[in-house]
Protein backbone atom coordinates (compact mmCIF):
# COMPACT_ATOMS: atom_id res chain seq x y z
CA UNK A 1 0.00 0.00 0.00
CA UNK A 2 1.27 3.44 -0.94
CA UNK A 3 -0.66 5.34 1.72
CA UNK A 4 -2.55 8.61 1.41
CA UNK A 5 -1.82 10.47 -1.81
CA UNK A 6 -3.42 12.97 -4.15
CA UNK A 7 -4.32 11.21 -7.39
CA UNK A 8 -5.21 13.05 -10.59
CA UNK A 9 -6.47 10.91 -13.46
CA UNK A 10 -8.57 10.72 -16.55
CA UNK A 11 -10.97 7.85 -15.89
CA UNK A 12 -12.74 6.57 -18.99
CA UNK A 13 -14.64 4.02 -16.90
CA UNK A 14 -13.74 2.57 -13.47
CA UNK A 15 -12.86 -0.94 -14.69
CA UNK A 16 -10.63 -3.49 -12.97
CA UNK A 17 -7.37 -1.83 -14.01
CA UNK A 18 -8.40 1.47 -12.49
CA UNK A 19 -9.56 -0.26 -9.29
CA UNK A 20 -6.13 -1.85 -8.84
CA UNK A 21 -4.56 1.56 -9.39
CA UNK A 22 -6.89 3.22 -6.87
CA UNK A 23 -6.47 0.50 -4.24
CA UNK A 24 -2.72 1.04 -4.26
CA UNK A 25 -3.40 4.51 -2.77
CA UNK A 26 -6.16 4.07 -0.16
CA UNK A 27 -7.39 6.88 2.02
CA UNK A 28 -6.15 9.68 -0.19
CA UNK A 29 -7.87 12.09 -2.54
CA UNK A 30 -8.83 11.38 -6.13
CA UNK A 31 -9.41 14.16 -8.64
CA UNK A 32 -11.18 12.95 -11.79
CA UNK A 33 -10.47 15.14 -14.82
CA UNK A 34 -13.42 17.40 -15.55
CA UNK A 35 -15.01 18.11 -18.91
CA UNK A 36 -13.07 21.32 -19.56
CA UNK A 37 -9.74 19.54 -19.15
CA UNK A 38 -10.89 16.47 -21.11
CA UNK A 39 -12.00 18.70 -23.98
CA UNK A 40 -8.38 19.71 -24.59
CA UNK A 41 -7.70 16.22 -25.96
CA UNK A 42 -9.49 15.15 -29.14
CA UNK A 43 -8.58 11.52 -28.45
CA UNK A 44 -10.60 11.66 -25.22
CA UNK A 45 -13.62 13.43 -26.67
CA UNK A 46 -13.94 10.58 -29.20
CA UNK A 47 -14.65 8.19 -26.34
CA UNK A 48 -18.41 8.58 -26.67
CA UNK A 49 -19.45 5.70 -24.36
CA UNK A 50 -17.57 7.21 -21.42
CA UNK A 51 -19.71 8.43 -18.51
CA UNK A 52 -19.49 12.05 -17.43
CA UNK A 53 -16.75 12.91 -14.93
CA UNK A 54 -19.44 13.54 -12.32
CA UNK A 55 -20.95 10.09 -12.89
CA UNK A 56 -17.53 8.51 -12.72
CA UNK A 57 -16.75 10.29 -9.45
CA UNK A 58 -20.04 9.08 -7.96
CA UNK A 59 -19.27 5.47 -8.89
CA UNK A 60 -15.76 5.61 -7.44
CA UNK A 61 -16.94 7.40 -4.31
CA UNK A 62 -19.28 4.50 -3.55
CA UNK A 63 -16.31 2.09 -3.34
CA UNK A 64 -15.00 3.78 -0.22
CA UNK A 65 -11.35 3.65 -1.31
CA UNK A 66 -10.62 7.37 -0.98
CA UNK A 67 -11.42 9.91 1.69
CA UNK A 68 -12.44 12.33 -1.06
CA UNK A 69 -13.37 11.97 -4.72
CA UNK A 70 -13.90 15.19 -6.67
CA UNK A 71 -14.04 16.42 -10.25
CA UNK A 72 -11.05 18.55 -11.22
CA UNK A 73 -11.90 21.54 -13.38
CA UNK A 74 -9.66 24.45 -14.32
CA UNK A 75 -11.10 26.67 -11.59
CA UNK A 76 -10.10 24.07 -8.98
CA UNK A 77 -6.48 23.55 -10.05
CA UNK A 78 -5.28 25.63 -7.12
CA UNK A 79 -6.45 22.86 -4.77
CA UNK A 80 -3.89 20.38 -6.14
CA UNK A 81 -0.92 22.35 -7.52
CA UNK A 82 0.89 22.30 -4.17
CA UNK A 83 0.28 18.61 -3.48
CA UNK A 84 2.45 15.57 -4.12
CA UNK A 85 0.53 14.22 -7.09
CA UNK A 86 0.26 10.71 -8.51
CA UNK A 87 -0.94 10.31 -12.08
CA UNK A 88 -1.24 7.26 -14.36
CA UNK A 89 1.72 7.16 -16.73
CA UNK A 90 0.09 8.04 -20.04
CA UNK A 91 0.31 10.82 -22.60
CA UNK A 92 -2.61 12.87 -21.23
CA UNK A 93 -1.15 12.87 -17.73
CA UNK A 94 2.23 14.11 -18.90
CA UNK A 95 0.76 16.90 -21.04
CA UNK A 96 -1.43 18.09 -18.17
CA UNK A 97 1.43 17.91 -15.68
CA UNK A 98 3.61 20.06 -17.92
CA UNK A 99 0.83 22.56 -18.52
CA UNK A 100 -0.77 22.87 -15.10
CA UNK A 101 1.58 21.34 -12.48
CA UNK A 102 5.04 22.53 -13.58
CA UNK A 103 6.24 23.13 -10.01
CA UNK A 104 4.52 20.20 -8.31
CA UNK A 105 6.04 16.86 -7.38
CA UNK A 106 4.37 14.46 -9.82
CA UNK A 107 4.84 10.70 -9.81
CA UNK A 108 3.75 8.79 -12.91
CA UNK A 109 2.58 5.28 -12.05
CA UNK A 110 2.71 3.00 -15.07
CA UNK A 111 2.06 -0.35 -13.39
CA UNK A 112 -1.55 -0.64 -14.50
CA UNK A 113 -3.29 -1.24 -17.83
CA UNK A 114 -5.91 1.49 -17.88
CA UNK A 115 -6.59 2.30 -21.52
CA UNK A 116 -4.97 2.42 -24.93
CA UNK A 117 -3.52 5.90 -24.89
CA UNK A 118 -1.11 6.79 -27.69
CA UNK A 119 1.94 5.49 -25.82
CA UNK A 120 0.34 2.15 -24.99
CA UNK A 121 -0.99 1.78 -28.53
CA UNK A 122 2.46 2.16 -30.05
CA UNK A 123 4.20 0.06 -27.40
CA UNK A 124 6.06 -2.90 -28.82
CA UNK A 125 6.08 -5.94 -26.57
CA UNK A 126 8.32 -8.84 -27.42
CA UNK A 127 5.96 -11.79 -26.84
CA UNK A 128 8.26 -13.89 -24.67
CA UNK A 129 6.33 -14.03 -21.41
CA UNK A 130 4.19 -17.18 -21.04
CA UNK A 131 4.99 -18.10 -24.63
CA UNK A 132 6.22 -21.59 -25.46
CA UNK A 133 9.55 -21.82 -27.24
CA UNK A 134 10.34 -24.57 -29.72
CA UNK A 135 13.84 -25.78 -30.55
CA UNK A 136 12.72 -28.75 -32.66
CA UNK A 137 14.16 -29.31 -36.11
CA UNK A 138 10.63 -30.07 -37.34
CA UNK A 139 9.45 -26.52 -36.56
CA UNK A 140 12.71 -25.00 -37.75
CA UNK A 141 12.23 -26.66 -41.14
CA UNK A 142 8.90 -24.92 -41.69
CA UNK A 143 10.28 -21.64 -40.40
CA UNK A 144 13.20 -21.87 -42.83
CA UNK A 145 10.66 -22.41 -45.60
CA UNK A 146 8.80 -19.29 -44.43
CA UNK A 147 12.09 -17.34 -44.40
CA UNK A 148 12.97 -18.47 -47.91
CA UNK A 149 9.50 -17.46 -49.10
CA UNK A 150 9.90 -14.06 -47.44
CA UNK A 151 12.88 -13.32 -49.66
CA UNK A 152 10.51 -13.20 -52.62
CA UNK A 153 8.85 -10.12 -51.16
CA UNK A 154 9.62 -6.82 -52.94
CA UNK A 155 9.01 -4.88 -49.70
CA UNK A 156 12.21 -3.14 -48.56
CA UNK A 157 10.57 -2.23 -45.22
CA UNK A 158 10.13 -5.80 -44.05
CA UNK A 159 10.03 -9.16 -45.78
CA UNK A 160 7.62 -11.62 -44.19
CA UNK A 161 6.88 -15.19 -45.21
CA UNK A 162 4.20 -17.64 -44.09
CA UNK A 163 3.58 -21.37 -44.41
CA UNK A 164 0.14 -22.86 -43.78
CA UNK A 165 0.42 -26.39 -42.36
CA UNK A 166 -2.08 -29.14 -41.58
CA UNK A 167 -1.13 -32.32 -39.75
CA UNK A 168 2.54 -31.67 -40.37
CA UNK A 169 2.16 -31.14 -44.12
CA UNK A 170 2.62 -27.76 -45.84
CA UNK A 171 -0.39 -26.56 -47.81
CA UNK A 172 0.43 -23.06 -49.03
CA UNK A 173 3.16 -20.42 -48.74
CA UNK A 174 2.94 -16.66 -49.11
CA UNK A 175 4.91 -13.44 -48.71
CA UNK A 176 3.94 -9.82 -48.18
CA UNK A 177 3.49 -7.90 -51.41
CA UNK A 178 2.30 -4.52 -52.61
CA UNK A 179 -0.89 -3.85 -54.52
CA UNK A 180 -1.87 -3.20 -57.23
CA UNK A 181 1.55 -4.46 -58.36
CA UNK A 182 4.89 -5.29 -56.82
CA UNK A 183 6.35 -2.20 -58.54
CA UNK A 184 3.96 0.16 -56.72
CA UNK A 185 6.28 0.86 -53.80
CA UNK A 186 9.23 1.49 -56.10
CA UNK A 187 7.30 3.91 -58.30
CA UNK A 188 5.44 5.92 -55.67
CA UNK A 189 6.87 4.78 -52.34
CA UNK A 190 4.88 3.29 -49.49
CA UNK A 191 2.91 5.80 -47.37
CA UNK A 192 3.90 3.89 -44.26
CA UNK A 193 7.56 4.74 -44.79
CA UNK A 194 6.71 8.15 -43.30
CA UNK A 195 6.30 6.49 -39.89
CA UNK A 196 8.36 4.36 -37.54
CA UNK A 197 8.02 0.59 -37.33
CA UNK A 198 4.72 -0.42 -35.75
CA UNK A 199 3.02 2.91 -36.45
CA UNK A 200 0.08 3.37 -38.81
CA UNK A 201 0.17 -0.08 -40.36
CA UNK A 202 -3.21 0.77 -41.92
CA UNK A 203 -1.43 3.23 -44.23
CA UNK A 204 0.61 0.55 -45.95
CA UNK A 205 -0.19 -0.60 -49.48
CA UNK A 206 1.09 -4.09 -48.66
CA UNK A 207 -0.96 -7.26 -48.54
CA UNK A 208 0.38 -8.94 -45.43
CA UNK A 209 1.72 -12.45 -45.69
CA UNK A 210 -0.72 -13.95 -43.17
CA UNK A 211 -3.80 -12.56 -44.93
CA UNK A 212 -2.37 -13.55 -48.31
CA UNK A 213 -2.02 -17.20 -47.33
CA UNK A 214 -5.41 -17.37 -45.61
CA UNK A 215 -7.27 -15.76 -48.50
CA UNK A 216 -5.43 -18.02 -50.95
CA UNK A 217 -6.68 -20.98 -48.94
CA UNK A 218 -10.23 -19.63 -49.09
CA UNK A 219 -9.97 -19.15 -52.84
CA UNK A 220 -8.84 -22.76 -53.26
CA UNK A 221 -11.44 -24.17 -50.90
CA UNK A 222 -8.85 -25.26 -48.33
CA UNK A 223 -10.23 -25.48 -44.81
CA UNK A 224 -8.06 -23.47 -42.42
CA UNK A 225 -9.73 -24.44 -39.16
CA UNK A 226 -7.31 -26.52 -37.11
CA UNK A 227 -4.31 -25.57 -39.26
CA UNK A 228 -0.99 -24.21 -38.02
CA UNK A 229 0.67 -21.08 -39.41
CA UNK A 230 4.42 -20.52 -39.48
CA UNK A 231 5.22 -16.84 -39.99
CA UNK A 232 8.64 -15.21 -39.82
CA UNK A 233 7.43 -12.11 -37.95
CA UNK A 234 4.79 -11.91 -35.22
CA UNK A 235 1.51 -10.73 -36.80
CA UNK A 236 0.12 -7.21 -36.53
CA UNK A 237 -3.28 -6.85 -34.79
CA UNK A 238 -5.39 -7.15 -38.00
CA UNK A 239 -3.48 -10.26 -39.06
CA UNK A 240 -3.82 -11.73 -35.58
CA UNK A 241 -7.58 -11.21 -35.89
CA UNK A 242 -7.52 -12.90 -39.30
CA UNK A 243 -5.72 -15.89 -37.76
CA UNK A 244 -8.41 -16.12 -35.11
CA UNK A 245 -11.22 -15.88 -37.66
CA UNK A 246 -9.56 -18.58 -39.76
CA UNK A 247 -9.68 -20.97 -36.81
CA UNK A 248 -5.95 -21.60 -36.63
CA UNK A 249 -4.80 -23.98 -33.93
CA UNK A 250 -1.22 -22.81 -33.50
CA UNK A 251 0.80 -19.78 -34.57
CA UNK A 252 4.56 -20.16 -34.85
CA UNK A 253 6.80 -17.10 -35.22
CA UNK A 254 10.54 -16.41 -35.22
CA UNK A 255 10.86 -12.70 -34.43
CA UNK A 256 8.94 -9.49 -33.90
CA UNK A 257 6.69 -7.95 -31.29
CA UNK A 258 3.07 -7.91 -30.18
CA UNK A 259 1.31 -4.61 -30.78
CA UNK A 260 -2.02 -3.62 -29.13
CA UNK A 261 -2.28 -6.89 -27.19
CA UNK A 262 -2.26 -9.12 -30.29
CA UNK A 263 -0.64 -11.88 -28.22
CA UNK A 264 -3.31 -11.73 -25.53
CA UNK A 265 -6.07 -11.67 -28.13
CA UNK A 266 -4.73 -14.80 -29.82
CA UNK A 267 -4.51 -16.60 -26.50
CA UNK A 268 -8.01 -15.50 -25.55
CA UNK A 269 -9.28 -17.43 -28.57
CA UNK A 270 -7.17 -20.50 -27.70
CA UNK A 271 -4.64 -20.02 -30.48
CA UNK A 272 -1.41 -21.51 -29.15
CA UNK A 273 1.50 -19.13 -29.76
CA UNK A 274 4.97 -20.63 -30.10
CA UNK A 275 8.29 -18.90 -30.77
CA UNK A 276 10.62 -20.99 -32.94
CA UNK A 277 14.17 -20.48 -31.74
CA UNK A 278 16.41 -20.92 -34.77
CA UNK A 279 19.58 -21.22 -32.67
CA UNK A 280 20.33 -23.92 -30.17
CA UNK A 281 19.67 -23.01 -26.50
CA UNK A 282 22.74 -22.03 -24.47
CA UNK A 283 24.34 -24.92 -22.60
CA UNK A 284 24.55 -24.66 -18.85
Amino acid sequence: MEGCKTLVAYVAAPHGGYLKFFRAYPGGTLWVLGADLVSEFSSLTRNLPAPTPEETATMIRSLGIFDQVSVLTKDKLSFVVHSDIVMPDEDVSRVLADAYFPNAQVTFDGRWRLRYDRTATLNKQVPDVDTEVSFTEFDRTFMRSASETAQRSPDWWRQVGSVLVRDGKPLLVSFNQHLPSEQTAYLFGDPRSNFDAGQHIDFSLALHSEVAVLTAAARRGIKTEGCDLYVTTFPCPPCASACISAGLRRLYFAEGYSLVAALETLKAFNVEVIRVQMNNPPTS
